[in-house]
């Protein structure tokens, strides 16, 4: 995560705080329709509580609807453990977006059990990319630097 580059930069930084801003403007993109889905920051159990008022404020605010992930999508796109024992949750335009998600994750299962096959773990990166809105030069990227 960013936080310790960026708290080195703002004088008096709280994680907290950051993460409520970061919710709120996913928010706002997803409920705008710049995003189909966005994730939040990866909360611990500690920051959980808080967050998730948060995400409710915000989904009342800009019209979105979320889901708690305990156990978020493993892909090429990101770190394998980026989010290992935290909760991520996902802020969706609307049902479909979070039933497409919950479609990988069952395609993420059998790609585990067929030995995670490159072309399947390529098809769930780049189909989990589409689904947060990234464009194909940036999930090329991340994949470059994730896979």
């Amino acid at each position: 995560m960013a936080y310790p580059q960026v708290a080195a930069i703002v004088p008096n930084f709280d994680v907290v705080s950051f993460m409520a801003g970061t919710n709120l403007s996913a928010s706002e993109a997803v409920g705008m329709g710049v995003k189909k889905l966005a994730l939040s920051s990866p909360y611990s159990d500690e920051q959980l509580d808080v967050m998730m008022k948060v995400t409710e404020h915000s989904s009342e605010r800009f019209g979105t609807i979320y889901l708690p992930e305990t156990n978020l999508l493993e892909s090429k796109l990101f770190p394998r453990a980026i989010a290992r024992g935290k909760t991520v949750v996902l802020i969706a335009h609307d049902q479909t977006v979070l039933d497409e998600y919950a479609a990988l994750k069952e395609l993420k299962k059998e790609s585990d059990t067929n030995g995670n096959p490159d072309e399947m773990e390529l098809e769930i990166a780049w189909r989990f990319g589409r689904l947060l809105s990234y464009d194909d030069e940036g999930i090329e990227r991340l994949i470059a630097k994730n896979g």
